[in-house]
């Protein structure tokens, strides 16, 4: 199922939570929406970062990020509140177009596992000028190694791995979705790795993302918001 993420700023003061409480609170609603839409997997973290705070979503769709714009015109009244929840928290109305959907550069499934796992996501601001680089970096990383890679996650009991671009005005974002037994334990684990293939990994990550994000540290703490699938996730 194709798979994107993107990051959105919080307003001072927000509370983060409002969005899926009410979301919680009309369950049979929020669901009937998004199995039109085609989704089947929504996952919503908030990241703390010195720009404020983040909220970065992950989406699975049958449409991939045309399921964006599906919610954006949809009319059914969970859909109108839900879209009015995410102004009130981030300013930003989204029934209306702010930029290129989301382009995804690399999706990573280890065709080996069969079940969901527990999700995180982040996300990074790209370097001016480095975006074209990150596309190759991700090609050559993903595709052209994809063994090498696969051989990287594995031990760290991984199983997914999505990289996506957002285009916005204040400049490009790289979010990141990571799946797995333990993410967080995983992500700390391939901050610490000095395999070859890892160590290459982080070396060019520094020459796509700013000097104070250094993917040799575990990512900062993530807090997740929501976690709604209709495909079990193993314990």
């Amino acid at each position: 199922m194709p798979g994107f993420a993107f990051a959105v700023p919080v307003l001072p003061g927000k509370d983060t939570h409002s969005v899926a409480n009410l979301m919680r609170s009309r369950m049979a609603e929020y669901e009937e929406s998004r199995r039109q839409k085609g989704i089947t997997m929504e996952r919503v973290y908030e990241m703390a970062t010195p720009m404020g705070a983040f909220v970065v979503a992950y989406v699975e769709a049958d449409g991939g990020p045309a399921a964006m714009q599906a919610m954006a015109t949809s009319d059914l009244p969970i859909d109108r509140d839900f879209r009015a929840a995410l102004q009130d928290v981030h300013g930003v109305d989204f029934s209306q177009p702010a930029g290129p959907p989301p382009e995804v550069l690399a999706d990573w499934r280890d065709p080996e596992v069969r079940e969901r796992r527990a999700g995180l996501a982040f996300f990074a601001p790209v370097l001016p000028g480095r975006t074209d680089a990150g596309r190759a970096f991700s090609r050559e990383a993903f595709a052209t190694r994809r063994d090498e890679f696969t051989a990287s996650r594995r031990p760290l009991r991984q199983n997914v791995e999505v990289v996506t671009l957002n285009s916005t005005p204040q400049g490009d974002l790289v979010c990141v979705y990571l799946e797995g037994v333990d993410p967080v334990e995983a992500n700390r684990g391939f901050a610490a790795s000095q395999s070859p293939y890892d160590l290459w990994f982080k070396d060019q990550l520094r020459t796509i993302f700013p000097p104070e994000i250094d993917f040799s540290q575990p990512v900062p703490s993530v807090q997740t918001l929501w976690d709604w699938h209709t495909a079990p996730v193993r314990a």
